[in-house]
């Protein structure tokens, strides 16, 4: 069995033998589940605060939600999941930029950094469907080309060429 990939330095979620250890960590956050499979993926697990450890052979943790469970995993030792992102669609990406920004951009490579204004969309017919693309100053490229390979500066932040699933 291979645990999830963000849980850190080979830890593994703490059980019965481990109750004296798990009291150090009444008050924290962190995941909780009756089988050991769980923790393959931890978005299966029950995530919340770990409210006591009982000496009970079966269920010694309890969770902030009032159920006792098998296994503890504390937070702290879980890597923060990845923001994903996805290409902005022509709707999102009309309603959080007006024709006339000016749009932040850069090459993900680092040896392109452009700073343009958004002039429109361009649709042409392509064989099977209409290609889309967005004009930023004298070019038009597609949402998804631009997500493969450029990043946007928003709020002072450099972030993939798209949006947050």
């Amino acid at each position: 069995m291979d645990l999830d990939k963000r849980i850190k330095n080979n830890h593994r979620p703490l059980c019965v033998i481990d109750i004296k250890w798990a009291m150090g960590f009444i008050g924290k956050n962190g995941f909780f589940a009756d089988a050991i499979n769980c923790f393959e993926n931890l978005s299966v697990c029950q995530s919340g605060l770990l409210i006591s450890v009982k000496d009970k052979k079966l269920h010694p943790f309890e969770c902030d939600n009032q159920w006792h469970y098998t296994f503890f995993i504390p937070e702290e030792w879980i890597e923060p999941e990845e923001k994903k992102y996805r290409p902005y669609s022509l709707t999102e990406w009309i309603n959080q930029h007006e024709i006339g920004d000016v749009i932040h951009y850069r090459s993900k490579s680092g040896e392109i950094e452009l700073r343009q204004m958004y002039a429109g969309t361009r649709h042409s017919q392509g064989i099977k469907n209409i290609i889309v693309k967005i004009t930023l100053g004298n070019e038009s490229h597609t949402l998804d080309y631009l997500f493969e390979n450029y990043e946007i500066e928003v709020n002072g932040e450099w972030h993939p060429f798209g949006i947050k699933e």
